[in-house]
């Protein structure tokens, strides 16, 4: 019976290289031999697939098999068809030849594909060490002390390495036998067709040996939790969302594996004066109509506790923003610091007094235009409105 190679992919006759590719993988994925260990018949079927694939996806194959079907495949002007004679794959490596091919070129690339699809990846460490868990905190601190830096001290729970048994798990050294299944080596291998495949040992479970008598104090597993107390350093210039990483302060590792690491997380709490913007501080300082009028010099304080002199010249409008150089937050990294920008708010005066009222009243008697330049630039925008 002769073979329908486009039924095999399942796409038309009319489909383009593109879809022939694309149906090609999504049939190979589903009946390659190492997805369906427990099923004898999907070898076959990856053949057939891989056969099809063979065919369809070579321009002149595709030609031929379109005019005079399979037969016309086994003559001499195709050189004789596939390896084999016989217009099929005679062996599973050709067939996974083709695979590997379809998902780029049988280099590092398919390598990564196998990796993802059918298990493999970076073994554990012999002997079935593994790398303990990492932990993460949440530091909050003041606004103060993440503008000076700060020490801060956290209480964890933490798996820590058995003293008594240093975290082998037996009561003494005698106690370990090596494990007769993987004969030490935490690993057993399979040989499936082309592939040697590897996998934690069942009867030691990765550990390379077997625990006959066991730990008191862990009962075999090599760690015990326990309440630790840290001291994290928090560098000045900190804001809220950054991370710390304190290597080797999270969970010890199994079967002398390394320890994880403990990453802090900061939060800084929202100051009443100060906001911030990167390494530039806010702060809005009040002053009154005088001092608006006349200028003024101020002691203004700053994120580190100090005091800073700021000059108010003359004229000052409500919402002015001065720049004091360098006395915003230090930069975490050393780069520097930030500027202190001060928003100067006008504050018009209340509950004036008689008096006060009469020289204001006076004041507004000897006002010119020029007093207000705002002012006028506003009524002259008017006049040209009004005068369209």
């Amino acid at each position: 019976m002769s073979k329908d190679y486009y039924a095999t992919l399942g796409v038309g006759r009319n489909a383009t290289p593109e879809e022939i590719k694309k149906a090609y993988r999504k049939r190979a994925l589903e009946c390659h031999p190492d997805r369906n260990p427990d099923n004898p018949k999907a070898e076959e079927e990856f053949k057939r697939v891989s056969e099809a694939y063979e065919v369809l996806s070579d321009e002149n194959r595709r030609r031929v098999y379109d005019q005079y079907g399979e037969e016309g495949l086994k003559g001499a002007g195709m050189g004789g068809g596939f390896p084999g004679g016989g217009g099929g794959f005679s062996s599973m490596e050709e067939a996974l030849r083709t695979f590997m091919g379809a998902f780029g070129g049988g280099g590092r690339g398919s390598e990564s594909i196998f990796d993802s699809f059918f298990g493999g990846g970076a073994a554990e460490e012999e002997g079935g060490a593994r790398k303990g868990a990492s932990k993460k905190a949440t530091v909050r601190i003041l606004f103060e002390e993440a503008a000076r830096g700060v020490e801060k001290e956290l209480v964890i729970t933490n798996y820590v390495t058995c003293d008594p048994c240093k975290g082998s798990g037996a009561k003494s050294s005698h106690g370990v036998k090596m494990c007769s299944t993987c004969q030490g080596k935490g690993q057993v291998f399979q040989s499936r067709g082309f592939f040697s495949m590897s996998s934690v040992c069942p009867q030691c479970n990765g550990a390379g040996k077997i625990i006959t008598d066991l730990c008191k104090t862990c009962q075999g597993v090599g760690r015990v939790k326990e309440k630790q107390r840290i001291k994290v350093r928090i560098p000045a210039g900190v804001d809220t969302g950054m991370r710390l990483r304190m290597a080797g302060y999270g969970d010890a590792g199994e079967a002398s594996g390394p320890p994880g690491d403990l990453f802090v997380y900061i939060e800084v709490e929202p100051h009443e004066a100060f906001t911030r913007e990167g390494d530039d501080v806010y702060l809005e300082l009040p002053i009154t109509f005088i001092e608006a009028c006349l200028g003024t010099k101020k002691e203004v304080p700053t994120p580190l506790g100090q005091q800073a002199r700021l000059s108010i010249p003359e004229g000052t409008q409500n919402g002015k923003l001065l720049r004091i150089n360098g006395k915003g937050f230090p930069n975490v990294h050393g780069q520097g610091h930030g500027d202190l920008m001060v928003r100067v708010a006008v504050e018009t005066p209340v509950r004036l007094s008689d008096k006060q009222k009469e020289l204001l009243k006076e004041l507004e008697k000897l006002e010119s235009p020029h007093n207000h330049p705002r002012r006028m630039s506003f009524l002259e925008k008017l006049k040209v409105f009004f005068s369209n």
